[in-house]
């Protein structure tokens, strides 16, 4: 098939008529602004699921789009042609709505720098930090394509409101979940692990549990405000639970529970004056972490009997004294984007000596996002990220106590989820929806307030 595609005689009629449909499209989009709004919806779908989790969809054509293939020192350079070609297309039909929603995008930038400025001394870090990396070139095209992503969520999330991103979350995680079921059911040598558990369209099983965890939530949730659509959610809830149990993530089970205690504490908190409303929600997010931590590590009897979960956690407490040990050595910066975790390079991988003895387990990655994070950036971006964390917390809970729920307790559920997934997961800095959702609250909120 690829040999007939680039054969020279079929070639340029395939571009040609590429071109004629696409000309075709552009004038329907112009003159329909409705389904140009709907087709701008699409993209965004296919978008979330590409970058989906910390890992994103393993399965074509999903993997042609992903943004992180502009660093994959083994990509071929057509491939990135192709898909910057794709992503070039997409916005090309799309300029008939975007004269109109980049109008303000100026402004919306202003203000994500003003109201924030620790998130965007972060990103010039990021940008800056492949001229003391080892590796400047991978450094470079993977932070370009973070950037991306971030310019993608400061764009979206000052295209939708909460109230028009709660069904669009939803839907997108509910597409997650039914190819969850295709593939587990039907094709379980790619949506399964080695260990029969489910991943999904993803790469590892834990990953995918978190977003399963996300669209329980965000279904019970609907539940409580759509009683018209109870039935249809209460079934994606039940899906979604039964993947996650399918994927045997203790931690994810611990954390539906904390997020859904969290939404009716937030009932509380609302009614709450500012000062107040925010010292609980910090207050809360300290108890979840550290029940987190206590139940998925240390408490034998309900990890192993009720969860199900294997306590060694793959020997994460053995060898993360070892990633900060490798950290203290390049302490301020780090060793740029990219530029710690790098088998490929065998004795040369800064990361060689991170090994865990008793099992010779060699880690990917350092099983916590915010580890990964100070590796890569230092303490110093670690603290900018931490700092922009708090600030986005203290404008979502102000915007929880001018809004109505649920949209008002939405940026408040995300940031949360964020935290508690990075505990003892990576994806936090990286082409993946836990930073493009982080993007979208804080640009919201800052909007918002």
């Amino acid at each position: 098939m690829k040999d007939i595609i680039l054969n020279p005689g079929v070639l340029p009629l395939l571009g040609l008529a590429g071109i004629f449909y696409l000309a075709i499209a552009f004038n329907y989009l112009s003159t329909f602004i409705r389904y140009a709004i709907w087709f701008e919806k699409g993209c965004l779908l296919a978008f979330l699921v590409t970058i989906s989790g910390a890992t994103g969809a393993t399965i074509f054509p999903f993997t042609k789009f992903h943004p992180r293939l502009i660093s994959n020192p083994f990509v071929t350079p057509t491939t990135v042609i192709a898909q910057v070609g794709l992503y070039s297309m997409a916005i090309l039909l799309l300029l008939p709505l975007l004269r109109f929603t980049l109008k303000p995008i100026i402004w919306v930038f202003g203000q994500v720098i003003v109201k924030d400025f620790f998130f965007f001394s972060f990103l010039v870090l990021m940008l800056l930090s492949c001229t003391w990396s080892n590796d400047p070139s991978l450094t470079f095209k993977t932070s370009f394509a973070i950037a991306e992503v971030c310019i993608f969520g400061i764009y979206f999330g000052q295209r939708f409101t909460w109230a028009e991103w709660f069904p669009i979350i939803r839907y997108w995680l509910l597409i997650l979940t039914f190819l969850a079921f295709v593939y587990g059911f039907l094709k379980p040598s790619v949506g399964t692990d080695l260990d029969g558990a489910w991943v999904g369209i993803h790469a590892h099983k834990n990953q995918f549990c978190f977003l399963m965890v996300q669209a329980s939530v965000f279904w019970f949730i609907n539940t409580l405000y759509s009683p018209q659509e109870r039935r249809w959610s209460i079934f994606a809830i039940l899906m979604a639970l039964f993947a996650l149990n399918q994927g045997g993530s203790g931690a994810g089970k611990v954390i539906v529970i904390c997020l859904v205690a969290l939404w009716f504490y937030l009932g509380f908190v609302k009614k709450l004056p500012v000062q107040w409303a925010f010292t609980s929600v910090i207050l809360f997010l300290i108890v979840s972490v550290c029940l987190t931590i206590v139940v998925t590590e240390n408490l034998e009897f309900i990890v192993v009997d009720t969860l199900n979960k294997d306590l060694t956690l793959t020997g994460r407490t053995d060898f993360w004294p070892l990633v900060i040990e490798e950290l203290n050595t390049r302490p301020i910066l780090g060793f740029g984007v990219d530029g710690f975790w790098q088998p490929w390079q065998g004795a040369s991988n800064p990361a060689r000596n991170i090994v865990v003895a008793k099992t010779d387990f060699v880690p990917p990655h350092a099983h916590n996002g915010f580890m990964d994070m100070a590796v890569d950036l230092g303490y110093l971006g670690l603290g900018l990220f931490l700092a922009s964390y708090i600030t986005s917390i203290a404008k979502a809970v102000l915007y929880l106590s001018r809004a109505a729920m649920p949209s008002a307790g939405i940026p408040v559920l995300i940031l949360t989820y964020t935290l508690m997934t990075n505990l003892t997961e990576t994806g936090i800095l990286g082409v993946t929806t836990i930073l493009f959702f982080y993007v979208v609250v804080l640009t919201r909120v800052s909007l918002d307030t």
